[in-house]
């Protein structure tokens, strides 16, 4: 099983392979997650950006509520499929991948910085500059930001984990520098 490590955060990405048993049940969960990953760059990053630290242009208080709906969206998942009424191997089932994105990555990220941006934003910050010039005023912006592309990088591997493993189709816009490298 393959454990992804970057900066303060790991993920144990043990991830059912695909085999004759694999339902519907199964790839529509599969599906639901990548759907969320793929189209919220609060979790995944730019496509453009291998590394997942290029925040330019992102308002962080809102990104951060995407983030937090992300959390949201992955309980929801969660219920919809749950391990027992599947087939597979339910220790390695994706509905305990998602619990442990959610143990490993998403909480501790939130508990750490949401609730102490959005403070800072609120109560600390001048509200008079404009937003994405205020919030580089934000005084642990540099580590912030580090556990944030963090995060990032996991869940754009998951994301590419699924893909791999439950045969999705890759939605992920290619990027033109990727396409030209690999002769696209």
């Amino acid at each position: 099983m393959a454990v992804l490590k970057k900066g303060s955060f790991s993920i144990n990405l043990g991830i059912v392979r695909l085999g004759g048993d694999l339902t519907d049940d199964d790839r529509q969960c599969a599906w639901e997650l990548y759907t969320e990953l793929s189209t919220r760059v609060a979790v995944c990053g730019k496509p453009s950006d291998p590394e997942c630290t290029d925040f330019e242009g992102e308002l962080y208080v809102e990104s951060l509520d995407s983030l937090y709906r992300f959390f949201q969206e992955c309980r929801a998942i969660m219920r919809r499929f749950p391990v027992g009424k599947l087939e597979s191997n339910k220790d390695d089932h994706l509905g305990v991948v998602i619990s442990r994105v959610i143990a490993d990555v998403l909480r501790p990220f939130l508990e750490k910085w949401h609730v102490r941006f959005r403070h800072w934003w609120e109560n600390q910050s001048n509200p008079r500059k404009h937003p994405l010039e205020r919030q580089q005023d934000f005084e642990d912006k540099s580590a912030f930001l580090q556990d944030w592309a963090a995060l990032r990088w996991l869940m754009r591997q998951l994301q590419n984990e699924l893909v791999k493993t439950y045969q999705l189709v890759d939605v992920s816009p290619v990027v033109e520098s990727q396409a030209v490298s690999s002769g696209e």
